[in-house]
């Protein structure tokens, strides 16, 4: 019965797409696709977009990626999702971009929200483009073969009912989790905070006003209430003043969204403490070690004595290039320390900032994927940055008590993050820093800054980041990792980064 009511609500929502004649226009060329307008937004089909421009694509029938090749750069786009890939011939980094909506997929075609797309196509394209309706629309119903589907798309479409919105809110040690299911798919969310009121329309869901009108006694939450307007509802959340932040997660598209309010921990440091915030500890990690070999890549490049070589040249630069700043290793022998122990290592030591040493590597060797990526801690939204951190958190495998890391999945991985809000602009910019400085100074291709959920850096209470200096799994790569002068290029390029990052530390610091 379920899937008969699933087949249906599909078939219905296909055919009661009005398509419209859409004109789109390039530089001196100008074209016309089947279009349809669904929440206000205009969808436009990418194959037929490429086809008539006359750009290369391809569609990967496992995936169903479809991917765009441009003059300048390779644009991919997945079915039913907010994230497209936009990969820069020139430079090889790649950037993961996320749309408000997601993409459709109607009758075995690709759609695009060309509203929220259109920035991504004109960088694409080198140039403007404009999109208007053909004047006369020749509004065509898409229409079905068989009389019974023809008899779904003659009946009048059911208002929309009011819909299941359950809240569950969860008050932790360093903040609150808001979690919200919606029974019904709710596009185009958007959320804005102001006079401590944080706000959140769902365009199309309905809900009972009077079950979502709540209190709370304690917590970051004061007070819930939700209104039902023409096209959707407005959840409102008031919040008590010692908040510091607040994040948005949309979890399952449409469906499922989580919001993490942080506590204000970290007040405002006074002149007679300000001396413990002096920018004078660094932590080098050498990733993996001892019983733990991490990647063992082409021609025998064992990870983890590329990570201890290049964190004993860091550190040695360092000493040499900043006189008043304490190096510590998390190891600088070939031991096995537990990820744990690593940031319990960064926190006794009052560092200012953790740096973790790692090597990529691709399940097959000799492979193509290759070049370098800086991370943050935060859960991964790609499918790839999730596999990379799989990888390096199946380190525990090794450890005497695993299961000292069971909670840190799903949204009790989010609320961890959580306790790295109040640094996360520092990791922010040293990531930018390392990668900026590993671009001007390394011949690895750049893969860009992204985030994922490593268990070593979940432990250290200051700027983190984690460094994937290159693939072993590529000849080119491995080569380069496993040279001297590779590794001290990278060793360079990381206290460089560190430099630049002190100066701005101090002077951010010394002006608060």
């Amino acid at each position: 019965m379920k899937i008969i009511l699933f087949l249906f609500l599909f078939t219905l929502e296909i055919f009661s797409q009005q398509f419209y004649q859409l004109i789109i226009s390039h530089s001196a060329k100008e074209i016309t696709v089947d279009a349809f307008n669904k929440n206000g937004l205009t969808y436009f089909p990418v194959e037929a977009f490429s086809k008539e421009l006359q750009f290369k694509y391809k569609t990967n029938t496992e995936s169903q990626q479809l991917e765009i090749t441009f003059q300048q750069y390779l644009l991919k786009i997945r079915p039913r999702n907010s994230f497209v890939v936009l990969h820069s011939k020139k430079d090889k980094s790649e950037k993961v971009l996320q749309l408000p909506v997601s993409t459709i997929i109607l009758k075995n075609q690709l759609y695009l929200p060309l509203e929220y797309a259109q920035n991504i196509l004109e960088k694409c394209l080198g140039g403007k483009i404009l999109y208007k309706r053909a004047e006369k629309e020749n509004v065509k119903d898409e229409q079905p073969t068989s009389q019974g589907e023809k008899e779904i798309v003659e009946k009048e479409i059911p208002s929309l009912e009011t819909s299941t919105l359950n809240i569950s809110v969860s008050e932790k040690a360093n903040g609150t989790l808001v979690k919200l299911t919606s029974s019904k798919k709710a596009s185009k969310v958007t959320h804005t905070i102001s006079d401590d009121i944080i706000k959140i329309t769902l365009p199309n869901i309905f809900v009972d006003e009077k079950k979502l009108d709540q209190t709370f006694p304690k917590g970051l939450v004061k007070a819930m209430k939700a209104v039902n307007a023409e096209n959707g509802s407005e959840l409102s959340l008031l919040l008590r003043k010692n908040y510091s932040a607040y994040e948005f997660i949309e979890e399952i598209v449409g469906k499922e969204f989580l919001i993490t309010i942080h506590n204000k921990k970290f007040a405002a440091y006074t002149e007679t403490k300000k001396e413990k915030w002096n920018f004078d500890v660094i932590v080098i990690d050498a990733g993996h070690g001892g019983k733990d070999y991490g990647a063992i890549g082409v021609n025998n490049t064992i990870e983890k004595e590329i990570n201890l070589a290049v964190a004993l040249k860091v550190g040695k630069l360092a000493n040499e290039n900043l006189k008043d700043v304490k190096v510590v290793y998390t190891r600088n022998d070939d031991h096995f320390v537990e990820l744990y122990k690593r940031g319990k290592i960064a926190n006794e030591n009052n560092g200012k900032l953790f740096i973790s040493i790692h090597c990529n590597s691709a399940p097959k060797k000799r492979s193509d994927p290759n070049g370098f990526e800086v991370y943050l801690l935060r859960p991964g939204r790609t499918e790839a940055a999730i596999g990379i951190a799989e990888r390096e958190n199946r380190v525990i495998e090794y450890e005497d008590d695993p299961k000292r890391y069971q909670k840190l999945t799903d949204e009790n991985f989010i609320l961890v993050s959580m306790a790295h809000s109040s640094s996360m602009k520092y990791s922010e910019k040293f990531a930018d820093m390392i990668h900026q400085q590993f671009k001007q100074n390394i011949s690895l291709s750049p893969r860009g800054v992204k985030q994922a959920g490593f268990y070593v850096l979940v432990g250290a209470s200051m700027p983190s980041v984690l460094i994937e200096t290159g693939y072993v799994s590529n000849p080119e790569d491995a080569s380069f990792l496993k040279s001297e002068k590779g590794q001290q290029q990278i060793a360079q390029s990381i206290v460089s980064a560190i430099k630049s990052f002190k100066s701005y530390y101090d002077q951010v610091i010394g002006s608060e």
